[in-house]
């Protein structure tokens, strides 16, 4: 059984050691809380598909899914703390010596270091979870067009994921009606 402590610990790690935002923090996720056997690979997939699609930071999103999951709200306010109390300590830091921090060409090339870092990060996660869940050549050409209307025509995320929703109920609906003539 997994307690409130090492709820709150694990995500201490995963918001301390990873850079990028919560699609960064996917596979150190992956590594930390399904590896240990506290959740599936199912329901990460579900909690980050809930996580990007709910108002908020994703890893906080997914914190409280994790947290909730594991040990009700208890577990869910130990597992926001603990992702959110590195951000907070290093903004907080960064801000008070801002002027004096960016000028430095080590911290400028540290920077540029974990730029690099979290774009290999967010490939893994993209790859990672676009193997699960394209499961079929229509999700992959629907992956591709909200990419090309995002990317290329600037469409607002809030319309793509409107459609989205829009789609995926007529697809799930269409779907649902084979099984049922079956």
């Amino acid at each position: 059984m997994v307690s409130i402590f090492q709820i709150f610990l694990v995500f201490l790690k995963i918001g301390a050691f990873t850079f990028g935002g919560g699609l960064a923090m996917i596979p150190v996720i992956k590594r930390e809380i399904v590896d240990k056997g506290w959740i599936n690979e199912d329901e990460l997939s579900d909690y980050i598909a809930v996580g990007q699609t709910a108002p908020g930071m994703i890893a906080v999103n997914i914190a409280i899914l994790v947290g909730t999951h594991l040990k009700k709200w208890k577990g869910a306010i130990a597992a926001v703390l603990g992702v959110i109390l590195p951000s907070l300590i290093v903004i907080t830091l960064i801000a008070s010596f801002l002027n004096e921090f960016n000028t430095i060409p080590l911290v400028q090339s540290a920077l540029k270091g974990i730029m690099l870092v979290v774009i290999i990060l967010l490939a893994f996660a993209l790859f990672d979870i676009g193997k699960k869940a394209v499961k079929n050549v229509f999700l992959l050409a629907y992956a591709f067009f909200c990419f090309a209307m995002l990317y290329f025509f600037s469409i607002p995320t809030s319309i793509v994921i409107l459609f989205s929703i829009l789609i995926g109920s007529v697809h799930a609906y269409v779907i649902y009606r084979k099984q049922v003539r079956k």
